[in-house]
């Protein structure tokens, strides 16, 4: 059985801001240093949506784009369906 405690925690500072990062688990650890990742708010600033996409998502969705949405999701369904009806076909 795995043991659940890991008694040397590492903890590494943060390339971006040298803010300390703690690791509770060994590979989440050494999967870091070896991506050399930055802390949760240095990756969230890198994050950048320009003012022209935000304004692109907030206008409604047109008729054409909600009919595809609608065709997509039927679709789904329906092939879903077919497949339950297929595993419960005994001739199959």
């Amino acid at each position: 059985m795995r043991k659940r405690h890991w008694k040397n925690r590492k903890n590494r500072k943060c390339p971006d801001c040298s803010r300390v990062i703690y690791y509770t688990r060994k590979d989440s650890f050494d999967r870091a240093v070896g991506n050399n990742s930055v802390c949760k708010s240095c990756a969230q600033t890198d994050r950048k949506v320009t003012m022209e996409t935000i304004e692109k998502m907030k206008q409604p969705k047109t008729v054409e784009h909600k009919r595809k949405i609608s065709y997509g999701v039927q679709k789904w369904w329906d092939d879903k369906r077919e497949l339950d009806w297929q595993r419960l076909d005994p001739n199959n």
